[in-house]
């Protein structure tokens, strides 16, 4: 749902921006879309698992609830400002719904944090104030905010990677004000090229940016702050694209964490990134043992 201009991390699609998000956030008040959303919300949650005969709303190996991928208020202030108060309401009705349907699990928003809130503080703190939201969420996209070039990472990306350490802090303090959990629930990097998308290309600015990440949950969690995790963006395992524009074909088998209108090989990790995956294998023994 995110999209450029403070740049989401998909491709800027054929529709303009703000006005196809400003669109989009009639969501909010349209009672036949909202019947339709519940409805859907009701047959995954309550749903059994056909393999493990387990429900969902009992499986233990489910963490959390999402409202959406990056709901956001609208696109621009215009349209978004007057809309706050039908966001703030929806989310708040849409966890305590779920939560009626399966009270085990915890409930989040989805939200980028401040990419998603029209750039406000206060609209990220009204978004994750309602006690059916157990933890807050952000999303950290460098290339497509445009913070750092990756046709020139050499040069720019000390920039790039200041601008991460303050959105990082940005959301802790806006946590620790609610007394809520922080997850970095998506993150990624480009391979070392502006159009690298094979595994093949080397990634080093990459684990570069994984390591930045991860200390800062590692120092903050060691600190009894509310990083409680991150998950990266994505893993893409054995699978390659057979084609040399590298984008997804009806009839392709070779799924990807690069959603489909994404290039693929974009920013997941593939099996055969051994040096990223030693990154996260670290990340993850400290993080155990904490």
């Amino acid at each position: 749902m995110g999209q450029r201009r403070q740049v989401h991390r998909h491709e800027r699609p054929r529709t303009p921006w703000p006005e196809f998000a400003d669109w989009n956030a009639a969501f909010y008040t349209n009672g036949q879309a909202q019947a339709m959303y519940r409805d859907y919300i009701r047959a995954v949650v309550t749903r059994t698992n056909s393999v493990t005969g387990v429900g969902y709303a009992a499986d233990p190996t489910i963490m959390a609830w999402q409202l959406a991928n990056e709901p956001r208020p609208a696109g621009g202030d215009k349209a978004a400002i007057p809309n706050l108060p039908n966001f703030y309401r929806w989310i708040d009705e849409t966890a305590r719904y779920i939560k009626t349907l399966d009270p085990n699990h915890l409930v989040s928003t989805g939200s980028e944090g401040l990419k998603g809130s029209i750039e406000r503080e206060d609209v990220v703190l009204a978004a994750h104030r309602s006690p059916a939201i157990d933890y807050l969420t952000t999303h950290i996209w460098p290339n497509n905010w445009t913070w750092m070039d990756s046709g020139n990472l050499a040069g720019t990306y000390d920039a790039g990677a200041a601008k991460v350490a303050d959105y990082l802090d940005t959301h802790i303090r806006l946590a620790t004000t609610l007394g809520k959990p922080l997850v970095i629930e998506e993150f990624g990097y480009p391979r070392d090229g502006k159009t690298a998308y094979d595994p093949t290309i080397t990634t080093v600015f990459k684990d570069r940016f994984y390591r930045q990440i991860y200390a800062a949950i590692e120092a903050n969690a060691n600190a009894g702050g509310p990083l409680a995790g991150s998950n990266f963006w994505a893993w893409n395992g054995e699978a390659r694209t057979p084609h040399a524009d590298h984008r997804f074909q009806r009839g392709d088998l070779g799924y990807m964490g690069d959603p489909p209108h994404e290039p693929q090989g974009w920013y997941g990790v593939f099996d055969s990134d051994t040096a990223t995956q030693s990154v996260i294998r670290a990340h993850a023994a400290v993080m155990a043992g904490l």
